[in-house]
């Protein structure tokens, strides 16, 4: 018994030590610019093979990622949307922003590098069918960050709320990823200076120029 519990130990460190060196090599190299075998290699593994036995091959590798990652995030943003309606306080931009960004800031002051994989899986252009794999039915509080954040950018046309939010969602994950990259520290007295930036972002008014347009589009 002693020795089959062993070996089990010994199969899940391999696997979680192939997630984490998966993890890391396609947030610095990008996804389709690693193979199999280079996260292979990287792990000190020598088994040709030991990938594809794990995981089938490289989507189902990325997946089980995610899996490894996402369940905490969603549950950390669960809790902190859970707090907000517990006292209730009118959910705003700037909170929805808060409980967007914060378990990833903590992701990286953890020196984990899935920030940086989810910015590299968006430059890929895979990262909605990635989650799609991973989570079939989403998160819901993912869904309910991005109602209230279309919420507030209503009085907006479709077209420019979906560009608003797609901008804020892509320069989080920029953003928070160069300091996973370079290794800078994420001080958490940095947090609300970004979400200062992402919420002008989000809520800045529509100029003349931008109104006008829109108004010739709709006739």
């Amino acid at each position: 018994m002693t020795s089959r519990r062993g070996r089990y130990s010994s199969g899940q460190e391999t696997r979680l030590l192939l997630v984490e060196t998966a993890e890391r090599l396609f947030a610095v190299r990008g996804y389709h610019a690693v193979t199999l075998g280079d996260v292979r290699a990287a792990a000190g593994q020598n088994n040709a093979s030991v990938v594809r036995y794990y995981f089938g091959s490289k989507e189902g590798l990325l997946t089980a990622i995610l899996d490894h990652r996402l369940p905490r995030i969603s549950a950390y943003r669960g809790e902190l949307i859970r707090e907000w309606v517990a006292v209730g306080a009118t959910f705003t931009a700037r909170d929805a922003l808060w409980c967007l960004v914060e378990p990833l800031a903590d992701s990286v002051r953890r020196g984990e590098y899935y920030v940086a994989l989810l910015d590299r899986l968006l430059e890929a252009e895979v990262i909605g069918e990635t989650f799609t794999a991973a989570d079939p039915g989403g998160t819901a509080s993912g869904f309910e960050i991005d109602l209230v954040l279309r919420g507030v950018i209503y009085e907006l046309p479709e077209g420019a709320r979906r560009q608003r939010i797609v901008m804020v969602y892509t320069s989080v994950l920029g953003t928070l990823a160069q300091y996973i990259r370079t290794g800078t520290e994420l001080a958490p007295t940095e947090v609300p200076a970004l979400i200062d930036a992402w919420e002008g972002l989000l809520c800045a008014p529509t100029s003349e120029e931008t109104r006008g347009i829109q108004a010739v589009a709709r006739r």
